[in-house]
């Protein structure tokens, strides 16, 4: 019970520490880097001091194989504002420091700044891009004003949408995870794509615990279609989802995403993040449709600057590249 109470007083700690911050998100969040640890990544979190204070900084470490290339990455940080280059440097260096340490090829920094934030003389830009872990662009929804104002926002289509669910019975509720994991699964059957596993939404909602909720919207009884939310600060982010092919016509996403906006401002959330829209326009995007039901709720698009890399052996970058993308060619086979 003492290293229990140990373990959350030192993970209140990081995430108030965190909370100070501008940019701080979900991703740097002491619960998500345990949800990565459980996920095979080695997690090492790091305290920099900074001109502005002690900064908290998640950084996540993996090798491809025994004795493979590894890297050290740094996902959605560090979170410090994007002009804050003092702050950035003194990061750049410890990670640096730590890659190295840890017989690194690279290490990849994912900032949470959108790409507008990042002048073209910041230290960032020196780095090499490389391709981003988390997406590239998103919708977020402002919860602030009034339910009525936000509704007004979505597009037409999609308040329509949302107002016959409600008129066809469509009910939204809290559901546990065999229902999250069969509508997950059968998206992922259906749009023939690789989804979180059901060790992994497990995952998420023992390590998250009151931070994470799965709602479900129901017709006739039957669960058509599910999502796994996660908090962090006044943000409510959209993890995971899925459906069945049941019902649709009556729109069950469209009042479950409604109904957990409402729920998050409810909660004392000030926003909800989509979580991941394609980052162009392109109609034949493998997403196009998802942005389309994504946007559709009015939300504010966010370009973010990606992902970049700074190589810390010979040939690092390009080694690690050329290994990525044969497991992306593994994965696609299997």
């Amino acid at each position: 019970m003492i290293a229990a109470k140990e373990n959350l007083d030192q993970a209140e700690e990081w995430d108030r520490g965190l909370l100070a911050w501008p940019a701080a998100n979900l991703l740097q969040s002491h619960a998500w880097g345990a949800v990565q640890q459980r996920s095979g990544w080695a997690l090492r979190r790091l305290l920099v001091q900074t001109p502005r204070g002690a900064l908290p900084v998640t950084t996540l470490f993996a090798r491809v194989g025994p004795g493979g290339p590894a890297r050290l990455y740094v996902p959605r940080g560090p979170v410090c504002a994007a002009d804050d280059r003092d702050s950035f440097d003194r990061v750049a260096t410890e990670l640096r420091a730590l890659g190295r340490s840890l017989g690194a090829f690279v290490v990849e920094i994912e900032v949470p700044w959108e790409a507008s934030e990042v002048a073209a003389d910041h230290p960032l830009r020196e780095l090499t891009r490389c391709p981003s872990r988390q997406p590239l662009a998103t919708s977020v929804v402002d919860l602030r004003p009034a339910a009525e104002e936000i509704m007004a926002s979505f597009h037409a289509k999609t308040r329509y949408n949302v107002r016959l669910a409600e008129r066809k019975g469509v009910e939204v509720a809290v559901v546990g995870l065999s229902e999250l994991n069969a509508c997950v699964r059968a998206t992922e059957r259906r749009q023939r794509i690789h989804l979180p596993s059901e060790q992994h939404l497990r995952c998420v909602l023992e390590t998250l615990g009151e931070r994470a909720w799965a709602l479900g919207a129901t017709v006739e009884g039957e669960v058509v279609s599910a999502v796994l939310l996660a908090r962090f600060g006044d943000r409510v982010v959209y993890l995971y989802g899925g459906g069945t092919e049941r019902h649709r016509q009556f729109m069950p996403n469209h009042l479950l995403h409604w109904r957990a906006m409402m729920l998050a401002r409810q909660e004392g959330c000030r926003s909800y993040d989509l979580w991941g829209i394609p980052e162009d326009d392109r109609p034949d995007h493998p997403w196009a449709g998802l942005a389309q039901f994504k946007l559709g709720f009015g939300g504010t698009r966010v370009d973010y600057a990606g992902c970049w890399q700074q190589q810390l052996r010979p040939l690092g970058g390009r080694i690690m590249i050329m290994v990525d993308a044969a497991r992306r060619q593994l994965r696609r086979r299997r």
